[in-house]
Parts: C-alpha cells; structure tokens; sequence
C-alpha cells in the first residue's frame, strides 16, 4: 500500500511538471554586423540573419530554444595591394566585400532570472555550414560557433535580442592566404601559406522574434 500511494504521489508530481512545460515555435529576423578576425583594413559588413525555432519554456527560469539557421557574414575590406612576382606589378584594390552565407542549427539557454519579467540572458552554440560565396572556394565549408546575449520579452511573445557570436574555425581553406586575407600578398610565394594568425568569424546579431502561442 505504501508502495502504491508513493508512486501515485510520484506521477502526480510528474504530471504537474509536464504540465507546466510549454512548447512554442517561432520565427526571428534580424542583421548581422560582421568581420573576419586578423585581416588587414578590413572592417564590419552588414547582412542579414534569421532562424525558425522551437521554444520550449521549462518551469520557472529556464527555456531551451532550437534554431534553424541563416546567416549572411564576411567583412569589407579597403586599400590593399598584390605584387605580381613575374613582372613585379603592385596591383592596389579599394574596395573588396567577401560575403559568406551559412546555414546551420543553435541550441539556445535562456535563462530568466526575474520572475514574470521579460529580461533575459542567453548562451549556446552553432554548427554552420557555408553553402556559398564570393571568393572561388577559399573559405572553409563549416563553422562552430558560441553565442552569448541579452533579451527581452514581452508578454504578447514579441522579443528583441542582441546576441555576440564568435567562430573557433579559421574561415581559411587549407590555411590559404589570398589577397582577401593579407596585405602585400605576392602570388607564388609559399611564405604566403598560413601565418599563426587564425582568421575567425565574429558577428553581432541584432533581431525582433515572436513565439506563437497555442
């Protein structure tokens, strides 16, 4: 008897919880600021980035968020030069954007320290698959990332949030150096390969999401 009456208690208390769990899916859109770590005159693009998600809210403090990712990155870059090894010939380029578009998928931890208050952090990581771009096959096919950020949510489940995002894989492929990369690049010359600098994403993300609520 003793049994029983525990294990009802038990599947009371489990049911309780569950009921309190709420699943959500939602949508978010936003722009990045974007750059590329160690390059030379270079500076931040702007792009755009936006994910479908799965929100689920735990009881008190805590939701899990599961994103389906785009994300529109790279760097601009102004007043670099190229040496042509056979002729000498300095080449100087103005002007140069590399732009990079990823998909990926992000795990989320928000966490909400204030009861019935809307302000929030969160942190997680991404895996981003680079699906095209503009520099013939010189940057890496994936990222991983980590994100972490701010938020607030309001009770409709519109939310704004600024998150930092920054990559642990050199963009390069095969640690190739090109023009996109280093200042005074000489074609031919193998001291041009990979330096000890990694070349990383870091982007900030600014969006608006909403959480559909059934």
């Amino acid at each position: 008897m003793k049994n029983q009456l525990l294990f009802l208690v038990c599947l009371v208390f489990t049911l309780v919880s569950f009921a309190q769990v709420k699943v959500r899916p939602g949508f978010k859109a936003g722009i990045n600021s974007a750059t590329v770590t160690d390059i030379n005159h270079s500076s931040r693009r702007i792009g755009f980035q936006g994910a479908m998600f799965v929100n689920i809210h735990f009881p008190k403090v805590y939701e899990l968020q599961i994103e389906a990712s785009y994300s529109n990155q790279g760097f601009n870059q102004n007043n670099f030069t190229t040496i042509n090894p056979y002729d000498g010939e300095v080449y100087r380029n103005s002007n140069n954007e590399v732009s990079i578009h990823y998909i990926g998928a992000a795990v989320s931890n928000k966490f909400f320290f204030i009861p019935d208050v809307g302000l929030h952090f969160l942190v997680g990581p991404s895996l981003e698959i680079n699906v095209s771009d503009n520099t013939n096959g010189d940057i890496i096919p994936i990222d991983i990332a980590f994100f972490g950020g701010i938020g607030y949510e309001f009770p409709m489940g519109l939310g704004l949030e600024a998150r930092y995002k920054q990559g642990f894989i050199d963009v390069r492929d095969d640690f190739y150096n090109n023009n996109y990369y280093d200042d005074d690049f000489t074609y031919g010359n193998d001291n041009n390969y990979y330096n000890g600098n990694n070349k990383l994403n870091s982007v900030i993300q600014l969006s608006v999401y909403y959480k559909f609520g059934f």
